[in-house]
Order: C-alpha cells, then sequence, then structure tokens
C-alpha cells in the first residue's frame, strides 16, 4: 500500500520494457548487473494513462497529490465513481518534467539472475515480491 506520504525509491536504472495494450500492463525492467544478482520488474497492472522517459536512474515512484491526481485521472477518463480504485504515481526526475502512470496495482519483483525463469514478467514460483502498491 502506498500513502500520499510515502516515496518509493528504486536505486537501480530501469527502462519501459513492455506495454501489453490489450491487457494494460506496463512492465519496468532493471538488469542484474554490478553489485546487484536479481533482476527487478516493475509490473503496473490495468494501466489508464502513461508518460514516461526511456530509462530511470533511479526509478521514484511518487503517489501524486491530490489536485495533480484529479487532473491524471481526467486525462485518463477514470469515471469519478471509480477514482479511489485507481493510483496516481508520478515519476520525477532532476533533469526534466515528471512522468506518470494511473494504474489500478503495481508489483515490485525480484529475480535471480541465476534463474532460468522468464525474468521479463510475473512469474509466481521464481520472482519475489518486494514491494506492492495499491490504492488507500
Amino acid at each position: 500500500m502506498i500513502s500520499a506520504m510515502e516515496t518509493l525509491t528504486l536505486q537501480r536504472p530501469f527502462s519501459p520494457w513492455r506495454y501489453g495494450v490489450g491487457h494494460s500492463e506496463l512492465l519496468m525492467h532493471s538488469h542484474a548487473g554490478t553489485g546487484s544478482d536479481e533482476h527487478i520488474n516493475v509490473l503496473f497492472v490495468d494501466v489508464r494513462a502513461v508518460k514516461l522517459r526511456t530509462s530511470y536512474n533511479p526509478l521514484i515512484l511518487q503517489a501524486a497529490d491530490e489536485q495533480v491526481r484529479l487532473g491524471l485521472l481526467d486525462f485518463a477518463q477514470v469515471p469519478q465513481r471509480f477514482h479511489a480504485q485507481f493510483l496516481s504515481l508520478v515519476l520525477p526526475t532532476p533533469d526534466a518534467e515528471p512522468g506518470f502512470i494511473v494504474c489500478a496495482r503495481a508489483s515490485i519483483l525480484a529475480t535471480a539472475s541465476t534463474d532460468r525463469a522468464e525474468v521479463y514478467g510475473w512469474n509466481r514460483d521464481h520472482s519475489r515480491v518486494l514491494h506492492r502498491l495499491s490504492p488507500s
């Protein structure tokens, strides 16, 4: 669960990896590398609107303040009766306008770099859940 007071900072390079329009899923991926033996995936589900850069380092997920949240939900054409069911996340960067994601929930998943499983997505048997984000 994420609230307006919490910000999640993932101190690694991330990039958008896959966007499935039919399933409304967005996957942001960070490869295992120096100092890390795990791939990290952020899976956003029921995505209604996005504005993204090609890369983030670090990836910062921050709940939008109320005014921005309402603007994002309006932009995403989410009916008011469903507003409480969606996250409005801002992705701030120091050198550019922030990105955003409007979605129902997100999961941050870790997969060992030595694992032969699908490392670019959700795999119940091979991924470890680090965080779950959902509307409060």
